[in-house]
């Protein structure tokens, strides 16, 4: 078997895998609630390092939303 599931965990609403792929590292993916699954597509050589992207990536989608229109463009 060249992948295997190493990790799972569960957020509300959200889930975290780490899959491992013998041959390149560790892969980090997340099913959000709409059940699309999301990846960053990097390596990584660690199923911690893996599963702290993953957690990144909840955590970036379900963070605060920014107010762009108190934003102002600079331009050089």
């Amino acid at each position: 078997m060249e992948d295997a599931l190493v990790q799972l965990i569960a957020f509300s609403d959200w889930l975290v895998a780490v899959t491992h792929h013998r041959a390149t590292g560790y892969f980090c993916w997340v099913i959000n609630p709409e059940l699309s699954t999301l990846t960053d597509g990097e390596i990584y050589p660690s199923g911690e390092a893996a599963l702290a992207a993953g957690r990144g990536l909840v955590q970036c989608s379900t963070g605060p939303e920014i107010d762009f229109s108190r934003c102002r463009l600079y331009q050089d």
